[in-house]
């Protein structure tokens, strides 16, 4: 994730940064196209907050954009006055075009949040803490798990419907700087996993050493890690900090458990926790090949941006 810092600044912070400041400077040439216009960017502001990655700046900066935004609008009504019809209808057009089009975008994430039918309620896999979903939903805007769904993917295909977790504080940061290399600088390194079903430990493996942000592992792809075996279903919490794992394959395990720590192994570019439910694969395939199964944690479906407080995060 590291790597994409930059270009995400860029597309999340200057981008509608520029179009708010562009709104005031530019006259506008009557008060309906200003208020077009300003919906137009309003939109563009809450596309952001639902698929952008908000990992620098924080979660609830596209809202305090958007307050930005309608206060400039406010501040720019009373100093707006109609010029010629053809420029009124001209700039009412594109507005009206404008919001066409974003609307026809936004359509996707906002229906990728929606909680579809499920197969399992799991408990929450994390101990106390303030936690945000970093990647999941319906909809590959919201959810990169779901590319796996290719035909190429097939041996990890049970990852799918996943999701991945980081913590963050009070004021939305996820780490000690703005992207540090040390894995320990991040705020959930070492939080405690737990079992978020009763079963069997199908698989458990650590020894994996943790990886120096951004780099990734791909070799073991889980990484340190636990595969559970719970009601006829496969569940799977990667990415554990090595030396961490706690129980052993063949193990019982109840609810609220612990099962290791987060880390940074496997295929990871920087330390999260990533639980994904699946069928059981067959015999001699790969474990993550099963068929993938949307799941809730304690009741509620983690999209991108979700945000979750544990024990004594609140």
């Amino acid at each position: 994730m590291n790597d994409l810092i930059a270009p995400l600044v860029l597309l999340q912070l200057v981008l509608p940064l520029g179009l708010i400041v562009l709104n005031v400077l530019i006259p506008s040439a009557s008060r309906v196209g200003l208020l077009l216009r300003g919906c137009a960017i309003g939109l563009v502001l809450v596309y952001l907050a639902l698929v952008g990655l908000w990992l620098f700046p924080p979660w609830w900066t596209p809202w305090a954009l958007a307050g930005l935004h309608a206060l400039l609008v406010i501040w720019r009504w009373p100093r707006t006055h109609s010029r010629r019809m053809i420029w009124r209808v001209t700039e009412a057009a594109m507005a009206v075009m404008a919001l066409s089009g974003i609307t026809w975008v936004i359509i996707p994430p906002v229906v990728g949040r929606v909680m579809p039918d499920v197969a399992i309620d799991l408990a929450m896999p994390l101990g106390p803490g303030r936690y945000i979903v970093m990647s999941g939903g319906t909809a590959p805007a919201i959810n990169n798990h779901l590319m796996t769904l290719a035909p190429r993917f097939a041996d990890s295909r049970g990852q799918s419907y996943g999701v991945d977790i980081i913590a963050i504080d009070r004021w939305g940061l996820r780490t000690d700087g703005i992207a540090p290399v040390a894995a320990d600088r991040y705020l959930i390194t070492g939080t405690p996993v737990v079992s978020p079903c009763t079963g069997e430990v199908a698989q458990a493996l650590d020894g994996r050493p943790d990886n120096p942000v951004p780099e990734m592992d791909r070799t073991v792809m889980a990484g340190n890690h636990v595969l559970l075996e719970c009601d006829g279903l496969v569940v799977l919490l990667a990415h554990m900090t090595t030396g961490s794992v706690a129980v052993a394959t063949g193990d019982q395990v109840s609810v609220g458990q612990m099962l290791g720590r987060v880390g940074n192994s496997g295929n990871s570019a920087e330390p999260h926790l990533h639980l994904h439910v699946q069928r059981p694969a067959a015999e001699n395939a790969n474990p993550l090949s099963g068929d993938p199964v949307w799941f809730t944690v304690e009741g509620r479906f983690l999209v991108r941006g979700q945000r979750l407080v544990v024990g004594q995060g609140s």
